[in-house]
Formats: structure tokens, C-alpha cells, sequence
């Protein structure tokens, strides 16, 4: 299976394992830094109940002092909080009226079950999990430059 494409900074902070030349990853710089998008207006776009909307808040709040979003993550974002909207209300009925219904099983538990699984994509896209952090190597120590290497 392809892995996902990583930023020239990530690569660097590990150490490189693809293997490219300074000269690659000084390119491939300055190319990511063409596309440097804003965050200045990440309010959400949709229309949603308050439960959502604090989901969404909530996110923006905790990773307020990464660079990790901007506005060209504002959908994905509002996306997994409108997912996530869903899967609280999909549990209450659960809890509400039981998994089960004249002998089968409510058609809410394999609508949570599909919520679960895309909400754990997006999770995965958007770095909110452990895995996913490490993997992009975000930390604010990794911020400083290394002074082994004068070219970055």
C-alpha cells in the first residue's frame, strides 16, 4: 500500500528516509511554502446544532498553537465534527430505546458502527490521534534548527 505524501520538513525530522538530495528537499521547500495557506477565518462553514459546533471549537482550541490547520482544512474539520454530531446522537438512541428491536438488531448500531469507522479516517487525515501525530512529527523541540546541517 502507497504511503501519504510527506512535507520536505517531516522527511528531514526523519531523517530522511527517502533518501533525497539537499538539493531535492530544498526544491520541494520551497514549493510547500508556495502553498502556505491562511488560518485566519476558521469558523465553521455549516449551519450545525451547538453540539457540533463545540466539537469543532474544541479541536481548534487544542491544537490552537500548532501550525497544523488552516482554512483549507475548515471542511474536513467541520466534516468530522458533523460525524462526530451524528455518532453521539446515533449512541443516545442506542442507549435510549436498546440495541435490539423485536428480536434484531436496531439499524442505529451499523449506522454507529460505519460513523466509528469514517470518524477514524478523518481522525487518521487530521492528526488527532497519537499515531498520527508521531507520524508527522510535530512537537515544538523539532521546531529548532538543526546545526549539524547549515543548508536548512
Amino acid at each position: 500500500m502507497p504511503r501519504n505524501a510527506q512535507s520536505a520538513y517531516i522527511q528531514l525530522l526523519n531523517g530522511n528516509p527517502n533518501k533525497r538530495t539537499k538539493k531535492q528537499l530544498k526544491k520541494r521547500i520551497k514549493q510547500e511554502e508556495k502553498l502556505q495557506v491562511s488560518a485566519e477565518d476558521m469558523d465553521i462553514p455549516i449551519s450545525t446544532d451547538a453540539g457540533v459546533k463545540k466539537e469543532y471549537n474544541r479541536i481548534l482550541k487544542v491544537f490552537k498553537d500548532s501550525d497544523l490547520f488552516n482554512e483549507a482544512d475548515v471542511t474536513t474539520l467541520a466534516r468530522y465534527a458533523d460525524l462526530w454530531g451524528e455518532y453521539v446522537a446515533a449512541n443516545r438512541r442506542l442507549k435510549k430505546n436498546g440495541k435490539y428491536h423485536d428480536g434484531k438488531l436496531d439499524p442505529d448500531l451499523g449506522f454507529k458502527l460505519k460513523l466509528s469507522a469514517e470518524l477514524d479516517k478523518l481522525a487518521k487525515e487530521l492528526g488527532l490521534t497519537p499515531a498520527a501525530r508521531a507520524s508527522l512529527a510535530i512537537s515544538k523541540k523539532d521546531d529548532e534548527p538543526d546545526k549539524s546541517d547549515d543548508d536548512f
